[in-house]
């Protein structure tokens, strides 16, 4: 891609205090720390599922880390997955959480997403898929449907639809019979190899599919999967029943004794993103400190899994602020500046500012956007155009109104 364009894309995002990789693949990120322990995370990976929360006031740039870690993962070989909650993606359901993190997986060099292309790669000869297929088979869950998918999915050669049939029930669609499934195994002889018995609940089946997909990484060639969860707050706005099974979402991502049976081998990081404010807000103000451990017993839901999913909330690791880190501010300009200049080459560079008096309500995404106004200004009218920059960007907080259109049918 051309220099300017990408640059231009990345100018644009920052204009609009929405970060894209392109801005991150420039400007990077000054979490030093954060950064450091993730780098120890991925270093672990190959023993197990690890993970953490971070947590920072809106526009502190929360959703730049993540993708800058999205990108560190990629250059430390990992597949990684982004996702976002939202109205159509409730976090508390599994069923419907995995699916959407497979859909999203991306390989470092791949530019399409999902299972698809992952399985198109395997390389039955390599000793990584022998290890991949001896674990398959000594695996204890699903049934037998994990040994019995891989063993056809090897066998059936140019039979597209059906070889598309099983990516899609890793995947997590359900695209499989048990009766079409013995037919197959049936008529290359692989029945007695491998039995099948009925599929598992679906909650298991989906945390097996995660812990599946991951292996699968590994079969070809990468260290694993790293998962990243945007905007958490978001639940505030779902119903105390729905916030409870948020809870004991993150209970099983981010706790450290209450990871799923199915995925606690796999090599899994998973990595949060939520607002400073959420506990004081929802977790203490509202009460559901108090009310979600009752919920969860009436519900018959893991107390110990939905309390550390509250805990790891309140544990969440804090974004240094603009306060803390004027170097690496002064740093950051000068970044921001060469990603302008290479958007602009005829742009009149000016010589780097004083920076403005810093608060702890100042964010990097206004400090980030004052700059490429300034700048932007200077270049449509004259550099030495006399300019008044009038703070109004409000703080936000983490909003606290339960949206009914957020409420989800308990089955």
């Amino acid at each position: 891609m051309n220099v300017a364009i990408a640059a231009r894309r990345a100018i644009e995002a920052l204009r609009n205090g929405v970060p894209n990789r392109f801005a991150v693949a420039e400007l990077g990120s000054w979490q030093y720390q954060i950064e450091e322990r993730f780098q120890e995370l991925c270093k672990g990976a190959s023993s197990g599922p690890a993970g953490m929360l971070i947590k920072g006031d809106f526009g502190t740039g929360k959703s730049h880390l993540l993708l800058t870690l999205q990108e560190r993962a990629r250059k430390n070989n990992f597949a990684t997955s982004l996702v976002v909650v939202s109205k159509e993606l409730p976090l508390g359901n599994p069923n419907r959480l995995i699916p959407r993190l497979l859909a999203q997986v991306e390989l470092p060099d791949m530019v399409e997403r999902g299972i698809q292309g992952m399985a198109a790669r395997l390389q039955y000869s390599s000793p990584s898929f022998q290890k991949f297929q001896l674990w398959v088979n000594q695996w204890q869950f699903g049934s037998g449907w994990w040994p019995a998918t891989l063993a056809l999915y090897q066998r059936l050669g140019g039979d597209d639809e059906k070889l598309d049939a099983i990516v899609r029930f890793w995947a997590g669609e359900p695209t499989l019979k048990s009766s079409e499934v013995r037919r197959s195994l049936r008529d290359h002889g692989l029945a007695g190899a491998y039995p099948i018995g009925k599929l598992p609940p679906a909650e298991s089946l989906h945390w097996q599919r995660l812990a599946f997909c991951a292996q699968l990484c590994r079969a070809i060639g990468f260290g694993g999967l790293v998962v990243l969860v945007d905007e958490i707050e978001l639940i505030a706005q779902y119903s105390l029943l729905q916030r409870v099974k948020s809870y004991r979402v993150l209970g099983h991502l981010f706790g450290t004794t209450t990871l799923p049976e199915e995925i606690k081998k796999a090599p899994l990081v998973f990595v949060g993103a939520v607002t400073r404010d959420f506990e004081r807000v929802i977790l203490q103000e509202k009460g559901d400190w108090e009310k979600a451990p009752k919920i969860a017993l009436q519900k018959h839901m893991s107390e110990e899994v939905v309390k550390a999913g509250m805990e790891a909330i309140s544990q969440a690791t804090p974004l240094r602020s603009c306060l803390e880190a004027r170097e690496a501010i002064q740093s950051m300009w000068r970044r921001v500046a060469d990603l302008y200049q290479k958007a602009y080459p005829d742009w009149v560079r000016p010589s780097p500012p004083q920076l403005p008096e810093l608060y702890s309500t100042t964010t990097v995404r206004s400090i980030i956007r004052r700059w490429i106004t300034e700048w932007d200004v200077r270049r449509y009218y004259s550099p030495d155009t006399e300019i008044v920059i009038v703070e109004d960007e409000a703080i936000k907080s983490t909003p606290t109104e339960e949206l009914p259109e957020l409420e989800e049918d308990e089955e």
